[in-house]
């Protein structure tokens, strides 16, 4: 079973390798991650998607509340706070009913 809770954020990477080796570096200092997703994008691969499955709504505030959230935007060289998707899983569509 999944996890109750995600955290997307969609931006752009001046610099893809970076960001990967920064994001990668990060996930394990995060207790309530239990997984972690990056899509890119098929027009622009410098444009990221990310999607962090979460334990608790507790860890998703802290983390992006966190002033090491904004030093780890600023390791991985992103310029410009982007905009952080909170929600609950609410319904599994895949699923028939």
């Amino acid at each position: 079973m999944s996890a109750p809770y995600r955290l997307t954020i969609i931006h752009s990477v001046p610099d893809y390798e970076r960001w990967a080796t920064a994001i990668r570096s990060r996930q394990r200092d995060v207790e309530g991650t239990v997984a972690m997703t990056v899509c890119r994008s098929i027009d622009d691969p410098n444009e990221v998607m990310v999607n962090i499955e979460l334990d608790s709504v507790e860890v998703a505030k802290e983390l992006v509340s966190s002033m090491n959230f904004r030093e780890f935007l600023d390791r991985a060289g992103i310029e410009i706070y982007p905009p952080v998707f909170v929600g609950a899983v609410v319904d599994d569509l895949s699923t028939p009913q």
